[in-house]
């Protein structure tokens, strides 16, 4: 088969990943080599339970093969597991079974926007100092900023309600907007290291789209409670 058909198909295949398997698929991305276990991917992920990386990429798999519609090595349907086709897998002495993202997923991923700024999201564009004609440009965030996995840890502990305004986007806009939050670093990114291992509860909060724009207004950033005597006196001024 010819190598790009994995390529097309995984593209193809990604607006129907689920979260966790969009978290999973990230992890990888963020592993050396790509590769990793499902235990080590859980405990990244600060997932309950093993069974849920095994799923998520087993999902993640069926709905590439769903778009490819046979498997990259050629095996018959009913002679292989799922998650197969997006990765290859192998035990190792130091860390049990390992799998391996396959190296045309890994470029439909990057393409995707999963290496080092994550699922693209409005966070992705910032307004430009003076406002021209609705004029943006496309920065890069940190990766620092958009790891998963210190995502995943922040969420778990403050939840996804903004941090400034307290809004929660299921809560307003229903199921098609529940969980969707963005994540903010408390710390400059200027100021971090290559050595910096970001401290998720620490150094991370979750942050609505438009308190997130008033932070990074001026820099330094505003600060979260700035933010939130802002609302504060607006609302009283209102």
């Amino acid at each position: 088969m010819h190598s790009t058909a994995l390529y097309n198909a995984t593209l193809a295949a990604f607006p129907m990943f689920a979260v966790t398997q969009i978290q999973v698929l990230h992890a990888l991305l963020f592993a050396p080599r790509h590769s990793s276990s499902a235990g080590q991917l859980r405990t990244l992920l600060g997932l309950a339970a093993v069974v849920q990386v095994n799923g998520a990429i087993g999902q993640a798999g069926r709905k590439v093969f769903d778009k490819l519609g046979a498997h990259p090595d050629g095996f018959g349907k009913g002679s292989f597991q799922w998650w197969t086709i997006v990765a290859t897998g192998q035990h190792s002495e130091i860390g049990g079974f390992l799998w391996t993202l396959r190296p045309d997923v890994v470029s439909a991923l990057r393409d995707c926007g999963l290496l080092e700024t994550g699922p693209r999201t409005a966070d992705e564009i910032k307004l430009t100092p003076i406002l021209v004609e609705g004029a943006v440009k496309k920065v890069l965030v940190n990766a620092y900023e958009r790891n998963p996995v210190a995502r995943t840890r922040c969420l778990l502990h403050y939840g996804r309600v903004c941090a400034a305004c307290g809004i929660n986007f299921g809560k307003l806009y229903g199921a098609a907007a529940e969980g969707f939050i963005h994540v903010h670093h408390l710390r400059a990114l200027s100021s971090i290291s290559a050595e910096y291992e970001v401290d998720p509860v620490q150094d991370l909060r979750p942050v609505c789209p438009n308190c997130h724009a008033v932070i990074h207004l001026t820099d330094p950033p505003f600060t979260i409670e700035q933010v939130a005597e802002f609302l504060s006196l607006a609302r009283t001024n209102t």
